[in-house]
């Protein structure tokens, strides 16, 4: 507990970040083949969070009755939504009028709590596409990617979910899941363990109503302890969110096998080299020329066989990276670790926005992260890796938070794909934009990749 209490004590430690990553960062696309996937290959998705975000415009005009342009786009085109359907007939009776107050007020109720429950439902159990007819939701969008870039004869997919949920989601997936006898699902929830206590603002422990200390989930990171009971060599991750329809899927899955291809390559060439230093026949100099040009690790100091040794036996990620396009989140970065730099991905929460220079860097960042990721987690003998051994504990995240009406600091384990794999070699590879269509809010189900 008391080394909680210092972490908040001290404050979130900002990344050093130096430059944002530019194309010379980047890694070049090295030719596509289904080389990898002589490899066991999973797809990870977190998938345990609510809905009730995505919803937030339409509890808001519930609560004010404030029509935004926000409500407004919402009823023009509430029949383009894959929802509508489970909603028609009750509108159509003529008993609701969506244009007027009541009537909007009535139909968000539907969508909300009285017919669909979106509102206590996770993301995952939302319809957001149609198909011939018939209705999908993002289980079936990411069993249908999986098919195309996993191993075709055991496509194999992991969520993790809420343990709230697991009746609905097993329902679904049961459905979803029909006839398709080579795709296998498994899933986990957050683990207990991984959650963290809670302070008052004076950094002292929060106590409940009973008077016991509160303790709150820990955030994404905590997911590094699934990922890392998973048996695979190759881990795919990527948001229950970001889906696109089916019709639009091809650039997606084609970016997919790009990624997997350039990790499968560079992995063999990082085993070849560890090969190569244990068995004292090696080239340091060509070696120190893959870790600076290829995995952009610069060391200040001499690079000896012992130190590229280190840098080179470490699980491998290839994050695809989005042009910026302005929207809210992380992005890649060179980070100074004191006795080198490389590559990371950072949250804007991680960057001192009090700094004029690191600001300068933040609004010169070329490229976003979606969350695109491909993990390599054996190492050069096959054996996997102890993911929990490349975390870096002091990148957490310090967030306000309330619990009952009283405020509260909360603690979040360092995040997934930021602070839990920070000591991971990162290749970072620009993807198309068609391949990020993430669904923040419910008018973004109006955007042209969900449509």
């Amino acid at each position: 507990m008391n080394q909680t209490i210092d972490k908040f004590k001290k404050g979130t430690q900002y990344a050093n970040i130096i430059a944002p990553v530019t194309v010379e960062e980047l890694t070049d696309t090295v030719s596509v083949s289904d080389a990898y996937t002589k490899n066991k290959c999973i797809k990870f998705i977190p998938a345990s969070g609510a809905a009730t975000r995505m919803f937030k415009d339409l509890y808001q005009y519930v609560d004010d009755q404030v029509e935004t342009a926000f409500i407004i786009k919402f009823f023009e085109h509430l029949e383009a939504f894959a929802f509508y359907g489970d909603l028609e007939a009750l509108i159509k009776d003529g008993a609701i009028d969506k244009n007027s107050a009541s009537g909007k007020e009535a139909i968000i109720r539907m969508v909300l709590t009285d017919v669909l429950n979106y509102g206590n439902l996770p993301k995952a159990l939302i319809k957001m596409h149609m198909l011939d007819g018939r209705a999908l939701m993002p289980i079936d969008e990411h069993v249908y990617e999986g098919e195309h870039y996993l191993n075709g004869e055991d496509v194999q997919l992991h969520f993790t979910i809420s343990k709230d949920h697991e009746e609905a989601f097993n329902a679904y997936l049961e459905q979803a899941l029909a006839g398709k006898d080579k795709v296998h699902v498994t899933y986990s929830f957050q683990k207990k363990m991984t959650d963290t206590l809670a302070v008052d603002m004076d950094n002292e422990p929060f106590l409940d109503e009973s008077g016991l200390v509160l303790y709150r989930a820990g955030g994404h990171g905590s997911l590094i302890e699934n990922l890392n009971d998973l048996d695979g060599d190759i881990l795919f991750i990527k948001n229950i969110d970001n889906v696109c329809h089916r019709h639009h899927v091809a650039e997606t899955i084609e970016s997919k096998k790009k990624l997997a291809s350039i990790g499968y390559e560079v992995k063999a060439k990082i085993d070849q080299y560890i090969q190569s230093i244990m068995s004292d026949s090696y080239n340091l100099d060509e070696i120190a020329t893959f870790i600076q040009e290829v995995l952009h690790v610069h060391y200040k100091r001499e690079l000896t066989s012992e130190v590229a040794l280190q840098v080179l036996n470490r699980p491998l990620r290839v994050c695809g990276m989005v042009k910026n396009q302005g929207e809210p989140g992380g992005g890649p970065f060179v980070v100074d670790n004191g006795d080198y730099t490389d590559l990371q991905i950072c949250e804007m929460s991680e960057i001192d926005l009090n700094d004029a220079d690191k600001v300068a860097i933040l609004n010169g960042s070329m490229f976003f992260n979606p969350v695109d990721l491909i993990c390599f987690v054996k190492d050069y003998k096959g054996d996997k890796y102890d993911l929990l051994n490349f975390t870096n504990p002091d990148r957490y995240f310090i967030s306000e938070k309330t619990y009952k009406g009283r405020k509260l600091k909360a603690l979040e384990h360092p995040g997934l794909w930021n602070g839990a794999m920070h000591n991971w070699n990162t290749l970072f590879v620009e993807v198309p934009l068609s391949t990020f269509n993430p669904v923040k809010t419910v008018n973004d189900l109006l955007r042209d990749g969900h449509r």
